[in-house]
């Protein structure tokens, strides 16, 4: 029976390792997202793996000539746990698929903006349920929040994914 696993590939080759999976006749699967890079002062959209350095092999470990994957150029490793490789359930490769659009691309959700001044709370960690606000964004995925610790401002960083709205 047919499985999918994992491929763990040289750095920055996970497209030639698939690509030559794919011509010994596996059925391999990429995930990828698009990511905006700057270069040269410009902005750029380009596709990247979503997991670097992984993707999926499908094969059928009784049947198919699976060790081949080994010596397969750009691949460094199968997955395993002991001598065998470890099986994705098929859920998890349908569940990436389901979120692709019409190019194959897969377009994750847009991080909650905060702005300078919002009211927030933290949700996780040993300052969870502490109320903060934000004094100014650090980066795409995180913010500076103030908060008073022992009659004290203290500024400090914080992902987005930490934070919600205080009620």
């Amino acid at each position: 029976m047919k499985q999918w696993f994992v491929i763990y590939s040289r750095s920055s080759q996970e497209r030639i390792a698939e690509g030559n999976l794919q011509a010994q006749g596996f059925e391999t699967y990429l995930p990828r997202l698009a990511c905006r890079k700057t270069q040269a002062r410009r902005s750029l959209v380009v596709t990247v793996p979503m997991f670097p350095r992984y993707f999926f092999v499908r094969a059928d470990l009784d049947a198919s000539r699976w060790r081949s994957i080994y010596g397969t150029f750009g691949v460094a490793t199968v997955v395993s746990f002991g001598d065998r490789p470890a099986a994705v359930p098929e859920s998890v490769i349908d569940e990436l698929r389901m979120r692709e659009d019409s190019d194959g691309i897969i377009r994750l959700p847009k991080e909650v903006a905060f702005n300078a001044g919002d009211q927030v709370q933290i949700t996780d960690g040993p300052l969870s349920d502490v109320a903060a606000m934000v004094a100014a964004k650090s980066d795409r995925d995180r913010v500076f929040v103030l908060m008073s610790i022992l009659g004290q401002q203290v500024k400090v960083r914080v992902g987005n994914d930490r934070l919600r709205r205080a009620s």
